[in-house]
């Protein structure tokens, strides 16, 4: 009898969730007045947070609802009347009907100050209180990216105009923000067409896009909003309806033309002093590719009564592809996000912050049909439902045009195994096939996995022809703490080293000039031992190379112990034999057991990841410490930094500079790094020869000021420099010397800049920046050494 009472009691508790169930309810908004679908508008569960947006087409979508007998439906857009409907509980079609709100014009009235400023300075001015109280939050998001092409760039068709949808990338994640700059989102379920692996979809446009920010980062380029602190004073606004009304239209444009800005226009809400929504036009100022046409519209809504947060956005792009006359593909991009169920407030950990900008959870590895049934947000308009099926029948067709133009037929097997290579378990092509003048042609094989979350290992080996050698390492790093910030590594290792900084010319260009001319840029010894070391980073991941992701900052501590012996250049084969090849530098042969350092502060030595930074190395060989067939010691330090000059203008300086004393080896000497074979790559000097100056000590400066396109949008050439040409201004000095201890001690026959005229390296050039998107020619003018200027003319990849 108990037992019955307590299941007839638990029944009764469970009563008002029997009486509810789960429901679809789809249909389109509609203009009331001219019957067009409206594209953007709200639609909502009466008081919940559950809602969606319409699509383009005007399509809505509320799918998986839990309700009791009746629902309550709330539609709204800016500009017109919200509307509410009361519907059964059962699976409905239904077209929501909006009448326009009819906006009064502004009376005309003659004033020193336009209203809309007036407005805008109380919109900012509670926006500068919700900043003083708004420090963390957590929200979920909703995520679609859509690319449509032209029919020919696509391969295929599916209806009588030129518009195809090329790919679809959609994602439910979960975002944590701590404010101003702090943004992670965790994927919880993602979905894509055929053609795009799972592993490239990292989509989640989270509210780091926000209007209501001080600044909108759009390709590198930060945009202030109409809502920065200081945006009365970049900003012209005109009020575009009747003061007096609960809901104002304000036009807006940059005060200048030469500052990056928004025209548009934005809904303020008078009552509340807060955005409704934006649509908005990056000005010409901003630089997008291929002279691109792109538009910004978001809404936003207040959280628990006070906090404006975004809640749609919608960003559409199109651009033609203007290359060289010869190639002109039509892209069209659209993004859709939907940002709902915040927590203001939230707690969590800022270790959050040290993982990827997003990452994948264990839970979107695999595919939840029912979840997209319960969560979806936006309905796919029919052709992007279509193109999901359309895409991986086209892709199992072999004789579809997918997979049967004439550039897969011949070509498309080499560059999927090519980009493979490049891909873990991978560690590069350049560990597979490389060449120089000491082991003339390598090849191997690198790897890098994981077995465990907590241990990675990198095997490589190889063998190289013309020094007869075999090569080979095995590194393995184990990771420690909930967010792998603590490491500890071990390397053992029979290599080919460099002396000089293997960042500055990379192996595939010493390959490439290697082959083609006989030029071998690198100073190599062998290297022969193992070194251990701990170390700590923090910071977001960023991506560096062949998806190997590290952090912007770090402390590592190390112990080397190697045998260091001479490697000699051979005679290889080249298409062209130089006039004077380059002799590869003897070294003292030694065992060298050392300790060192490195501190990197928003730098990476492989790859740039911040316009400011600093990376600081040292390293000690002492007897007394370790033992050790030499003493020395060394330490090096490289600085950037980038500062705008005026709005559209950026100084960049970049310092290097170094020491070493004691018995200081030929293996442990700095060289000035230089450009090679009309080539050169970023902070090497353009009118150097190659390794011309060495020494034990050094400094090294770079000033490069950028113009920009000095008036914005007139020097975007169509075919040739659709992104607009750049002008920059350069400006190098450098000093290099030994000391009379180290001449002593070598030997050294190595030419170094103190014994040249002058004492000192300087040169000076113009740069073309930005031709066809992502070359810049420099024109350069060496000072130093010479009677009178000497002019080098090279090509690089385009500053940014």
């Amino acid at each position: 009898m108990r037992i019955l009472l307590l299941v007839l009691a638990g029944l009764m508790c469970m009563h008002p969730l029997l009486a509810q169930h789960r429901i679809t309810i789809r249909g389109t908004v509609i203009d009331s007045t001219t019957k067009l679908p409206i594209r953007f508008a709200t639609v909502r569960i009466d008081g919940t947070t559950t809602g969606t947006f319409s699509s383009r087409d005007g399509g809505y979508l509320l799918r998986g609802i839990a309700v009791p007998d009746t629902i309550r439906i709330v539609a709204s857009m800016v500009g017109y009347d919200p509307l509410t409907i009361v519907l059964p509980a059962r699976d409905t079609t239904v077209d929501l009907l909006l009448s326009e709100r009819q906006l009064r014009t502004a009376p005309i009235v003659v004033r020193a100050e336009d209203p809309a400023v007036g407005i805008m300075r109380q919109v900012l001015a509670r926006k500068s209180r919700q900043t003083d109280s708004l420090k963390r939050y957590t929200y979920m998001l909703y995520s679609k990216f859509v690319a449509i092409t032209d029919t020919l760039t696509a391969s295929r068709s599916t209806s009588t105009s030129d518009s195809t949808v090329f790919s679809i990338l959609e994602s439910f994640s979960k975002g944590y923000v701590a404010v101003p700059d702090k943004y992670f989102n965790e994927i919880i379920q993602r979905r894509q067409t055929a053609n795009i692996p799972p592993q490239a979809n990292f989509v989640a446009f989270g509210t780091n896009l926000n209007a209501y920010d001080e600044v909108v980062t759009i390709i590198g380029q930060e945009i202030p909003t109409p809502f920065a602190q200081d945006a009365l004073d970049n900003y012209r606004f005109r009020l575009d309806s009747d003061e007096r009304d609960s809901l104002v239209r304000i036009e807006i444009e940059p005060s200048s033309s030469l500052r990056r800005g928004f025209t548009g226009q934005i809904f303020i809400d008078t009552k509340t002093m807060t955005p409704l929504e934006v649509r908005l036009r990056p000005n010409r100022a901003v630089n997008l590719p291929f002279d691109a046409k792109l538009s910004y519209r978001q809404t936003f809504r207040l959280v628990d009564g006070w906090a404006v947060m975004p809640e749609t956005m919608h960003i559409a792009s199109s651009l033609t592809a203007d290359v060289l006359f010869v190639l002109s593909p039509r892209l069209d991009i659209s993004i859709e996000t939907y940002c709902y169920d915040y927590d203001l407030g939230a707690a969590f950990d800022d270790g959050v912050f040290d993982q990827r900008r997003v990452e994948i959870t264990r839970q979107a590895e695999r595919f939840d049909e029912s979840y997209w049934q319960q969560n979806a947000k936006v309905a796919l308009r029919p052709e992007e439902a279509a193109a999901y099926e359309e895409i991986r029948i086209a892709l199992e067709n072999p004789d579809s045009l997918l997979t049967n133009t004439l550039f897969d037929r011949y070509f498309g097997e080499v560059n999927r195994v090519l980009r493979r290579l490049n891909r873990r378990p991978f560690t590069g092509f350049e560990d597979i096939v490389r060449y120089n003048r000491v082991h003339g042609l390598y090849t191997g094989l690198g790897m890098r996995f994981r077995p465990d979350t907590a241990l990675e290992l990198a095997p490589t080996l190889g063998y190289g022809f013309a020094d007869r050698r075999a090569y080979g390492s095995l590194s393995a790093t184990v990771f420690m703490g909930e967010f792998q910030q603590w490491t500890i590594d071990a390397t053992l290792r029979h290599s080919l080293a460099r002396r000089d900084d293997p960042y500055s010319v990379r192996t595939a260009l010493i390959t490439a000039t290697s082959f083609m001319s006989g030029i071998d840029y690198g100073d190599y010894y062998y290297a022969t031992g193992w070194e251990g070391g701990i170390g700590y980073s923090w910071g977001q991941l960023r991506f560096i190379r062949n998806d190997v992701y590290e952090r912007p900052s770090r402390l590592r501590l190390f112990v080397r112990d190697e045998r260091q012996t001479t490697a000699r250049q051979h005679d290889v084969f080249s298409v062209f034999r130089p006039d004077q090849p380059r002799i590869n530098p003897s070294i003292i042969d030694a065992s060298v057991r050392s300790i060192g350092g490195e501190l990197f502060l928003s730098y990476n030595p492989q790859r740039l990841v911040a316009r400011t930074g600093i990376g600081v190395r040292a390293e000690m060989s002492d007897p007394a410490i370790l033992p050790t067939d030499l003493s020395f010691r060394r330490f090096d330090v490289h600085a950037r930094l980038r500062t705008p000059t005026l709005p559209l203008w950026t100084l960049d300086v970049d310092l290097r500079a170094g020491l070493a004393d004691g018995n200081v080896p030929p293996q442990k000497f700095f060289s000035l790094e230089s450009s090679i074979a009309g080539l050169a790559t970023p902070g090497t000097f353009r009118g150097m020869r190659v390794k011309e100056f060495y020494g034990d000590r050094f400094v090294a400066l770079t000033l490069a000021h950028n113009f920009g396109e000095v008036v914005p949008g007139v020097l975007r050439i169509p075919n040739i420099a659709s992104l607009g040409l750049e002008f920059i201004l350069t400006s190098s000095l450098a000093w290099t010397a030994f000391s009379e201890k180290t001449r002593s001690y070598t030997a050294t026959m190595l030419p170094a800049l103190d014994v040249t005229a002058g004492g000192f390296y300087a040169e000076y050039g113009l740069a073309i920046n930005r031709i066809l998107l992502f070359l810049r020619l420099d024109v350069t003018a060496r000072v130093t050494q010479r009677t009178s200027p000497q002019f080098y003319v090279t090509l690089s990849t385009a500053t940014f």
